[in-house]
């Protein structure tokens, strides 16, 4: 029981952050219901874990413990693909401006010399 009401406080922890999060606009109100959906369910998990083990027979799994663990990995690869495009995305924004300063300072040295010619 102990176990369960120290899981149960870092869920709530989580929840109040996320929402936290959102109000400081970092990240969406969309995100946030869904991280808020995540954590509920955990704490369900961590308070009835019988729920979970009716949750898996209905899709065909064992049991509970099983269904917690394949939708952590799937979600998690799901998070990583996510990361992975936005780091992409970063980078490439990031070469973009680097070039783009590049060409300006370029143009700021050529300038110069032809001043002084």
């Amino acid at each position: 029981m102990f176990f369960q009401i120290i899981l149960l406080i870092i869920l709530l922890c989580a929840l109040l952050l996320t929402w936290r999060r959102a109000w400081q606009r970092a990240i969406r109100y969309v995100e946030a219901i869904g991280w808020s959906v995540v954590w509920i369910a955990a704490g369900i998990a961590v308070f009835r874990p019988e729920v979970t083990t009716t949750v898996a027979h209905f899709f065909g799994v064992g049991r509970g413990v099983d269904l917690a663990i394949y939708a952590s990995v799937v979600v998690l690869f799901f998070l990583v693909f996510h990361l992975h495009v936005a780091h992409d995305r970063l980078e490439r924004q990031l070469s973009a401006l680097v070039e783009q300063q590049a060409l300006q300072e370029l143009e700021a040295i050529v300038e110069q010399e032809k001043n002084l010619l």
